[in-house]
C-alpha cells in the first residue's frame, strides 16, 4: 500500500515537473518570437520610411536631415516611389503619377509609349485608384489596392509659396510600393510560426525527458532513505533485543548478587556502547546530508600530528602480533579540519586491524605528490573483492557481515570516511595489495577544504 502511495506521489511530482518545464519552454519561445517579430517588422520598412521622409523634406523645401543613411534610403526607394498630386477637391491632377508634376497629364509631358509597356500602364491604373484623405496629413499609412498591391504613403500640403517644383498649393501624396517588404514580412512570419510550433513540439519531448531525468536523483534519494531507515532499524533492533533479553534473564533471578550477573551486565553494557556509537554515526551522517556539519579548519603541523594519531595503533598491532610500519614524509603545515582527519585515519587503521590476522603487516604513509598530499593505508589482510569495491562506502554495507558483527562494526565507518574525504575535496582509491590485502589511497589538494 505504501509503495503504491509512493509511486502515485512520484507520478504527480513527475507530471508537475513536466508541466512546469513545458510552460517554461513555451514562455521562452513566445517571448523570443515576440521580440524577433517586434524587431524585424519595423526594420524591414525602415529604409522605406526614411526615403519617404526625405522626399517630404525635399517637397517642402526643407534641409534634408538624417545624414548619409537617409540619403541612401531615399536613393534605394526612388525607383519605386510615385507622387500623386491632388487639388483641394481631392481630384488627381497628374494623369501619370509616375511623371510627377501637376502638368504631367498633358500629352506633351507624357512619356512616349514603348513596346511591351502594359505592366507600366497597369501600375499607373493602380496608382490612379488611390484617393486623397486630407485628414491624415504628415502621417505614415499602409494601404492595399485591389487586394494585392501594397503601399506606404504620406500626404502633405505644399505651401503655395513653395512652387519651385511645381507643387505649390497642392496636396502631394508620396507613394512607395512595399510589395517586396510585404512578401518578406509574410515569409518571416510563416517561418517564425512554423519554427515556434516545431520547437514547441520538441519542447514537449524535451520536457518529458527532463522530467524523468530530474526524477532520477529523487528516486535514488528515496530508495537510499528507505534502505537507510530499514538498515538503521535493523541495527538498532539487534542490540536492543540483546539488552532486553539480558535484563529479562536477570529479572528471573532476583536473589542473585551483582557478581553472579557480571556476564549479563557486561554484554548489556557492550551493546549500549555499540548503540551509542551507532547513534553518533547516524547523527553525523544525517547532519552531513543536510549540510549542518561544518568543517572547522586550522593550520596543522602534519608530521607531529600524524605521529600522535597513529601511535596507539602501533601499540595495538604489537599486542595482536601484527607488524605496523609507518613512513611519514609530510613535514609541512596544512590547513585541515584536525578532528575530522584524525577520525578519518582512525577509521582506516581500525578497519585494517579488524580485517587482518596475526602476523599480518599494516603500513601507514603520508607524503606530497605534485600539488596534492596523500595518505595511504596498506594491509596484508583478507582483501576486498572487485564487486565489493564499488559499494564499500555505501551505508551499512559489509563485505563480511559475520566478521563485522564479531568485530563490532556497523557498516557506517567508511561512509563517514567518504564524507570527510569529500568535504576536503579529496579522492580515494582502492587497489589490491599483491599478493594479498588492500591499499586505500586518499589524496587531498593543497588548498583549504570547503566549509
Amino acid at each position: 500500500m505504501k509503495t503504491k502511495q509512493a509511486q502515485h506521489a512520484f507520478g504527480k511530482q513527475q507530471w508537475w515537473l513536466f508541466v512546469s518545464e513545458l510552460i517554461s519552454f513555451a514562455v521562452i519561445f513566445l517571448t523570443l518570437g515576440t521580440i524577433l517579430w517586434q524587431v524585424f517588422q519595423p526594420s524591414i520598412y525602415q529604409s522605406v520610411t526614411r526615403g519617404i521622409k526625405v522626399q517630404r523634406q525635399i517637397l517642402l523645401g526643407q534641409r534634408v536631415t538624417g545624414g548619409p543613411a537617409s540619403q541612401d534610403a531615399y536613393r534605394a526607394i526612388a525607383f519605386r516611389t510615385s507622387l500623386l498630386v491632388f487639388d483641394s477637391d481631392g481630384t488627381l491632377i497628374n494623369g501619370n503619377p509616375m511623371a510627377g508634376t501637376p502638368n504631367a497629364n498633358n500629352s506633351a509631358n507624357q512619356p512616349k509609349k514603348k513596346k511591351k509597356n502594359g505592366s507600366q500602364n497597369d501600375y499607373v491604373n493602380v496608382l490612379q485608384q488611390i484617393k486623397l484623405n486630407p485628414h491624415h496629413l504628415n502621417e505614415l499609412r499602409d494601404i492595399r489596392v485591389n487586394g494585392q498591391n501594397n503601399f506606404r504613403t504620406m500626404t502633405i500640403k505644399v505651401p503655395a509659396a513653395n512652387n519651385a517644383l511645381g507643387y505649390g498649393g497642392y496636396y502631394v501624396m508620396i507613394v512607395t510600393n512595399t510589395d517586396s517588404e510585404h512578401v518578406s514580412v509574410g515569409v518571416f512570419k510563416r517561418t517564425l510560426l512554423w519554427t515556434m510550433v516545431t520547437f514547441w513540439l520538441i519542447s514537449i519531448l524535451l520536457s518529458y525527458v527532463l522530467a524523468r531525468l530530474n526524477m532520477r536523483p529523487i528516486l535514488r534519494s528515496w530508495q537510499r532513505q528507505r534502505e537507510f531507515v530499514a538498515n538503521a532499524a535493523h541495527e538498532l533492533r539487534t542490540p536492543l533485543t540483546v539488552i532486553q533479553n539480558k535484563l529479562e534473564m536477570m529479572l528471573t533471578r532476583p536473589n542473585d548478587k551483582v557478581m553472579d550477573q557480571t556476564e549479563q551486565i557486561t554484554m548489556s553494557l557492550s551493546e549500549v556502547r555499540r548503540l551509542n556509537s551507532l547513534t553518533s554515526d547516524l547523527l553525523l551522517l544525517a547532519r552531513s546530508d543536510s549540510d549542518m556539519t561544518q568543517i572547522r579548519t586550522e593550520s596543522v603541523a602534519m608530521a607531529p600530528f600524524l605521529e600522535t594519531v597513529i601511535q596507539p595503533y602501533s601499540e595495538i598491532a604489537d599486542s595482536q602480533d601484527k607488524h605496523f610500519e609507518e613512513n611519514i614524509q609530510l613535514d609541512r603545515d596544512l590547513v585541515i579540519d584536525k578532528q575530522r582527519i584524525h577520525q578519518l585515519i582512525v577509521i582506516f587503521l581500525d578497519n585494517a586491524l579488524k580485517y587482518t590476522e596475526a602476523g599480518a603487516t599494516i603500513s601507514f604513509s603520508a607524503r606530497l605528490v605534485s600539488n596534492r598530499w596523500e595518505l595511504q593505508v596498506k594491509d596484508t589482510g583478507i582483501g576486498i573483492k572487485d564487486q565489493d569495491k564499488a559499494h564499500v562506502f555505501d551505508r551499512f554495507y559489509r563485505v563480511d557481515k559475520s566478521r563485522s558483527r564479531a568485530t563490532g562494526g556497523n557498516g557506517l565507518g567508511l561512509s563517514i570516511a567518504k564524507w570527510i574525504i569529500d568535504s576536503h575535496r579529496g579522492k580515494v582509491t582502492i587497489t589490491d595489495n599483491h599478493p594479498q590485502g588492500t591499499i586505500f589511497t586518499i589524496s587531498f589538494p593543497l588548498t583549504k577544504p570547503k566549509k
